[in-house]
């Protein structure tokens, strides 16, 4: 896959230093204008030096007002940068720290649905040695599958990408399509598939970033299809059904609608980070500001540094447009771009994880607890097991003797019962657990 393929020739290189390397950089986006910056330097150096042409502002020495007024603007513009760069951070940072609330509301609903909606079907304080019904483990699957398809479609949806033909998404919502009424425009979409994700990497490297602002409203949407809102409809169908059937108990279902809520107000947060860009007045300004200052740079250098103000024009080119163009690029973090946050490996990671879980039943104690594995006192010759043998006064000596590893299985039956609780057959002893 193209994205893939991308992903690869960005990944990190530990042995590579970090000042030679062109992959992930801003270089391919700036680079055009700091080599038509350099140009006309180089011609207003060519102009001075070599012929009666003096496009200079000044001939005085570095230390005139000229050269002084133009440390003042680089400093303005140093500033009007940093704070630039600043703010689009902020911005990427907010996006990294809501991603990782999602997540956590995403694994505490898998875990209290997981281990508190019983799979025999019984209603809760029943024994709880039911055997598993086929169709209930299915049921807690397939909700196990939309809360997946959320974070992907939260992907998609912050990628602005309607609909939802998508290798990561389709089958994971494909069971609720047909009830979606936004579904049957998103079939209109013969391959729901951006210009973006058509593209190669070598043609996303050029491509300067449309602000959500700066698009045109019938190019996407999103305003008529929120998939990921559609589909905590059908998570709270689900709650709302184990609670009808008596399958979770009051404080079980207040913590799955909590964490709910918190997925919804997650996505209404990234909407506000992906509807509300930095001004465009101020982008422009900037943009404005950097040019200027690059543009009329040779003209109050040449005088004084003379050949060596082309190189110098180059890099300060350079380093302003570049610093521009990284602010630009984290400002919307959750594109393609090199800088963006990697949202495909936080859904790949999400996924194992809620995989990982479904492929095992809900953990009971009797398989974790009464096993002759369970070793819960410093003496690790007394297992679990052997708690049956004991009662509650021998159980308590074990636990204050525990520190002391010279006491041994022995030692401690003749101590408290004189060979009363002598050592039993581990397989015959049998740990009845109710709730």
């Amino acid at each position: 896959m193209e994205q893939e393929k991308v992903k690869k020739q960005l990944r990190y290189n530990p042995y590579v230093p970090e000042f030679l390397r062109l992959k992930g950089t801003v270089l391919p986006h700036v680079i055009i204008q700091t080599i038509i910056v350099t140009l006309i330097s180089t011609v207003v150096v060519i102009l001075f030096e070599l012929t009666d042409i003096k496009l200079s502002v000044s001939k005085a020495p570095p230390t005139s007002i000229s050269n002084i007024f133009t440390q003042i603007i680089g400093i303005v513009v140093g500033l009007l940068l940093t704070y630039r760069t600043n703010t689009a951070y902020d911005r990427y940072w907010e996006g990294r720290k809501l991603w990782s609330t999602m997540v956590v509301q995403i694994r505490n609903f898998t875990r209290y649905m997981w281990i508190g909606v019983r799979e025999d079907g019984k209603k809760k304080g029943a024994d709880p040695h039911g055997q598993a019904k086929p169709e209930i483990v299915i049921e807690k699957r397939t909700a196990l599958n939309l809360l997946l398809g959320f974070t992907v479609a939260v992907k998609h949806y912050l990628r602005e990408e309607p609909g939802y033909h998508y290798k990561d998404l389709e089958n994971l919502i494909s069971n609720i399509r047909s009830s979606l009424p936004e579904f049957s425009s998103a079939n209109n979409y013969e391959s729901d598939i951006t210009h973006a994700q058509k593209s190669g990497w070598y043609t996303r490297l050029f491509r300067r970033k449309l602000k959500p602002h700066e698009r045109e409203k019938e190019d996407h949407c999103l305003a008529e299809q929120n998939l990921p809102l559609d589909i905590t409809l059908y998570l709270s169908s689900y709650i709302d059904t184990q609670v009808k059937n008596s399958s979770i108990d009051v404080p079980i279902t207040n913590q799955l609608l909590a964490s709910l809520n918190g997925l919804c107000d997650c996505l209404s947060q990234f909407e506000r980070i992906l509807r509300s860009p930095i001004p465009l007045a101020y982008s422009i300004h900037l943009s404005q500001t950097v040019w200027i200052y690059c543009l009329s740079l040779p003209f109050f250098l040449v005088s004084g540094t003379r050949w060596a103000t082309i190189i110098v024009v180059f890099f300060v080119a350079l380093i302003l447009f570049g610093l521009e163009r990284i602010g630009a690029e984290i400002e919307n973090p959750f594109g393609y771009d090199a800088n963006d946050l990697d949202l495909d490996d936080f859904c790949s990671h999400i996924k194992r994880e809620l995989d990982t879980i479904a492929a095992h039943p809900p953990p009971t104690i009797q398989d974790w607890i009464y096993t002759p594995e369970n070793l819960p006192f410093e003496n690790k010759e007394i297992n679990a097991l052997d708690v049956a043998n004991l009662d509650i006064d021998d159980v308590r000596s074990l636990l204050s003797v525990g520190s002391n590893p010279e006491i041994g299985r022995d030692s401690f039956d003749v101590q408290e019962g004189e060979g009363e609780t002598s050592e039993k057959n581990k397989n015959n002893v049998t740990v009845d657990v109710g709730e």
